[in-house]
C-alpha cells in the first residue's frame, strides 16, 4: 500500500506572493496538525515549523526579509531554506524546514521524514 507522503495545502492562488503567512495543516488519524510558515521568496516557496526553536513561540509572528525569518520574542534570525540560526549557528538548533512543490496548481508540503522511510 502506497502512501502519499504530500499534504495539501490549498491553491497556490490563495497564499500571498510576497511575505509569509501562518497555515496549520489539518489533523489526520488523530495525530495533530503541523503548524507552519509559507514563504514566497521569487518564484520559490519556503515551508517552515511556526515554531522558534529556542523557547517555542510562534516564529511566524516575526518579520521576514529576504531569505531570513526574525522571531520577534529574541531576535534571532534563522535561513527560511536550511532553518540555520544565523546568529548562533553551532549553538541553536535550527528550525524544522519540509519541502514544499506546487503540484497541479496546489500548494503541497512534505511532512514526512525521507530518511525514515527509506529505512
Amino acid at each position: 500500500m502506497s502512501h502519499n507522503p504530500w499534504t495539501d495545502l490549498g491553491p497556490e492562488s490563495d497564499f500571498p506572493t510576497t511575505g509569509h503567512t501562518c497555515f496549520d495543516t489539518p489533523d489526520v488519524d488523530g495525530a495533530r496538525g503541523t503548524a507552519l510558515v509559507i514563504v514566497k521568496n521569487g518564484d520559490t516557496w519556503y515551508a517552515l515549523e511556526n515554531r522558534c526553536p529556542h523557547a517555542g513561540r510562534p516564529l511566524g509572528d516575526g518579520e521576514c526579509a529576504g531569505l531570513t525569518i526574525t522571531c520577534p520574542y529574541h531576535g534571532y534570525t534563522y535561513h527560511i531554506k536550511t532553518g540555520k540560526n544565523i546568529d548562533f549557528p553551532e549553538e541553536e538548533t535550527p528550525v524544522k524546514t519540509f519541502s514544499i512543490r506546487v503540484e497541479g496548481g496546489n500548494l503541497q508540503v512534505r511532512l514526512t521524514n525521507d530518511e525514515a522511510e527509506n529505512s
